[in-house]
């Protein structure tokens, strides 16, 4: 069988016929294929090689916060800070908050969480987009709202590891 697949005969050491050479071309083909569907089942496993890890995850979800929180503290700045607020003022700092809330799910989002993280990072998502939502809708009434308006969104940041997303 080896001599088959070699293309060799073994009667006498002599090259076999064209019907070998046949035979073998088919044989390798066949181990080509083989290799190629292996690799591609063994490719499916596990993780990606972008994926990340739980911890490098966390640091880069918690860099984009950190980067956005303070977007939002300047922007916040800019408008209570030293003068009685505008309605301008604070329409431009309501826009700047929903536009880095916004990003931050977006680039959130974009990082390869690990898959025993993805569902968690899935629903946090989710969560944030629907409370961006709706403190969008309160409209300038966002600035009198006394509670969270990212509460939910801050308790599952908070089980993810995500402190800097979590708000406060």
């Amino acid at each position: 069988m080896i001599s088959r697949l070699l293309g060799k005969s073994t009667s006498g050491g002599r090259e076999c016929g064209a019907g070998s050479v046949q035979v073998m071309k088919i044989s390798q083909r066949s181990l080509l294929v083989a290799s190629l569907v292996l690799v591609a089942v063994a490719g499916g496993c596990g993780e990606d090689e972008s994926t990340l890890s739980a911890a490098e995850f966390r640091s880069q979800a918690n860099e984009i916060c950190t980067v956005g929180g303070d977007e939002v503290h300047q922007a916040f700045f800019g408008v209570f800070g030293e003068e009685a607020p505008t309605p301008e003022k604070m329409e431009e700092a309501l826009a700047t908050v929903m536009s880095v809330s916004r990003r931050q799910l977006d680039d959130i989002e974009a990082l390869a969480a690990p898959s025993d993280m993805s569902d968690d990072v899935d629903a946090f998502i989710a969560q944030g987009r629907a409370d961006t939502d709706a403190a969008e809708a309160m409209g300038l009434g966002f600035f009198e709202n006394e509670t969270d308006s990212w509460a939910k969104t801050g308790e599952l940041a908070v089980g993810l590891g995500l402190d800097a997303c979590a708000g406060g």
